[in-house]
């Protein structure tokens, strides 16, 4: 028989291979490493938890806790795989009380980055340091030390270069582990936390066991005050917590934090539980800030589903999402004035629905601002509508790939949103922001390109924005693009950003609800490419006219001409449509005319 034809040799893989493949179960990322080492800190009983981590933890991962450490006799023992004090059965996995269970945690580090530990339990007189290389100590030593633990973790898949070259940039990574940081400070606020990154300092709680000042903490004291109680029970699940108003609100779902038994969990039916609580009473694309703690029996929730132990199953996911449902629909009623009666709750899992358009001579709701009363702007910008007319420019012929747009008409506005006009061959249907959206979005580009910036407007006084720590590590990662484009943000302390300048058309009425939208947009919005474009789409949003904006017959005309000179006329930046053509023809049928 030839070679070719030979079958494929079986063979058990040597154990340096095996546990490499292990961690890449365990350890996908910087904030992998980091939720085992807090899961550990927290199930050691600490009441302090200090994270600290370089490049995106890329680099550095360091957590110190004052818990009650690891007996001399065991630290080596700690680093074998399925080595565990929190389970000694199968019949313990139905009922598992810790954060961690499975002993893959610390072998699974250790094989994926160099780590060291130095650890003192109880009653010990000295503590023990003990360094791994590969997965294999190579020196161990006594040490003074506190009680608890301290591990640091270097170069994280430094020897699997193949996981490495998929990881984020430091700044992407930095912010996945400070949205973790962020969940876990709420989930246990009776631990104080403080996290710091790259030296600076972005998270720091109190541990006085108040959720309402851990919240304060990330979210700042406005937001924290006007959280509403949550207090529910229902069958076996208890429901207790905090939910935002409905005057209070984000642009994505990342401010909703669930946490089932102490654990943080990525659920959808419950998130979608959250949103549907709130049934219309929330702008159109907007969501809630909640915190909310679910307590149930152990039997009845499964956590040994997924090995990052970010998702569980439930005995009854109905129920708990009824129970979560009406626990948030619960306190939003009990804050209402007493005359106001709310629509019957639904029981069917969907988005709820954006409210009714407010008449014309009502303003509409900004949807980006997260304070219930809008910031004061008088005598800070002086800006009027972003479209003024000018005289008209010389077409100049179109270059061959442009994509032209026929010569339209107007005709009229539809719903304070819709440029209605007129063209060959029918009839045609202009979404403003849109458009506009795509126009600001060439200008900017240019400007930039050209290296010119007209019209930005520094303020007269700066204006204090306070934000969680995700949104700052955003900031702080976008700074030179924002300022490029005429957004300039200064650190002020923890959780806090001054606002110095505006870019040309840049929201007068809101600006730091619109640097918030835009924060949020840059960190989550993947329609567009993260990087400078994102960046720059998002700018170019927050300075477009808004749906729900009365447009004179001249400034839509001026948009229009403005439209048919773009070189892509038809989207906006993230790629929506910015107008339908209704055919002459289709109109006819359906008048039966043909």
């Amino acid at each position: 028989m030839s070679a070719a034809a030979r079958a494929p040799v079986i063979r058990v893989l040597p154990p340096e291979v095996t546990s490499r493949i292990a961690a890449g179960e365990v350890v996908e990322r910087p904030v992998s490493v980091v939720r085992e080492l807090l899961d550990n800190a927290i199930d050691a009983g600490a009441t302090r938890i200090a994270l600290a981590f370089d490049d995106g933890g890329i680099t550095r991962i360091e957590v110190v806790d004052d818990g009650h450490g690891i007996p001399p006799g065991d630290v080596e023992l700690a680093f074998e795989r399925h080595a565990t004090s929190k389970i000694a059965t199968a019949e313990d996995l139905r009922r598992v009380h810790t954060l961690g269970f499975r002993g893959e945690a610390l072998p699974s580090i250790a094989a994926a980055a160099d780590i060291e530990i130095l650890t003192r339990a109880a009653g010990e007189p000295v503590g023990v340091f003990l360094a791994l290389v590969e997965g294999r100590p190579v020196r161990r030593t006594s040490r003074p030390a506190p009680q608890g633990t301290t591990i640091t973790v270097r170069d994280l898949f430094a020897r699997i270069p193949a996981r490495r070259q998929f990881l984020g940039t430091p700044a992407a990574e930095a912010r996945t582990i400070t949205t973790l940081a962020i969940h876990y400070a709420l989930a246990y606020p009776g631990i104080a936390f403080h996290v710091v990154s790259g030296g600076r300092r972005i998270l720091s709680t109190s541990g006085d066991d108040d959720m309402r000042h851990a919240f304060a903490a990330i979210y700042g004291a406005d937001a924290a005050r006007a959280m509403l109680d949550v207090v529910h029970g229902e069958g076996d699940v208890e429901v207790t917590g905090l939910a935002g108003p409905p005057t209070l609100h984000r642009g994505n779902r990342g401010a909703i934090s669930i946490f089932v038994n102490g654990r943080w969990v990525q659920s959808r039916p419950l998130l979608f539980a959250v949103t549907e609580a709130y049934q219309s009473q929330l702008p159109g694309g907007r969501f809630p800030l909640a915190a909310l703690h679910l307590r149930l029996p152990e039997s009845d929730v499964d956590v040994n589903v997924h090995p990052a132990k970010a998702e569980v199953r439930f005995r009854d996911e109905r129920l708990v999402a009824r129970a979560v449902r009406h626990a948030v629909r619960a306190a939003l009623e009990a804050a209402l004035p007493a005359a106001w009666a709310p629509p019957p709750p639904s029981d069917a899992f969907q988005e709820t629905p954006p409210p009714a358009a407010p008449p014309a001579s009502v303003p509409p709701a900004s949807p980006h601002a997260l304070a219930a009363a809008p910031v004061p702007t008088q005598g800070v910008l002086a800006l009027t509508r972003p479209l003024r007319p000018h005289p008209s420019p010389v077409a100049a012929p179109p270059a061959p790939h442009r994509d032209v747009l026929p010569l339209l008409r107007v005709v009229g506005q539809l719903n304070a949103t819709y440029i209605v006009a007129e063209g060959p061959g029918g009839m045609y249907l202009v979404d403003q922001h849109a458009a506009h959206e795509r126009v600001v979005y060439d200008r900017l580009l240019a400007r930039v390109e050209a290296g010119d910036l007209p019209g930005v407007q520094p303020l007269l006084e700066p204006l204090l924005i306070e934000l969680d720590p995700a949104l700052v590590a955003v900031a702080e990662a976008q700074a030179p693009d924002l300022a490029r484009l005429g957004l300039v943000l200064e650190p002020f302390g923890p959780g806090s950003l001054l606002l110095r300048q505006v870019p040309p058309g840049f929201r007068a009425d809101d600006p730091v609800g619109a640097v918030r939208g835009v924060l949020e947009a840059i960190e989550r919005d993947d329609r567009v490419p993260a990087g400078f474009g994102r960046t720059l789409a998002t700018i170019a949003c927050h300075s477009s006219v808004r749906a729900g904006m009365a447009l004179s017959r001249e400034e839509m005309a001026r948009l229009l001409e403005d439209l048919a000179a773009s070189a892509t006329p038809r989207t906006c930046p993230h790629g929506r449509p910015t107008l339908i053509h209704l055919g002459t023809e289709a109109i006819e049928r359906q008048f039966g005319r043909r």
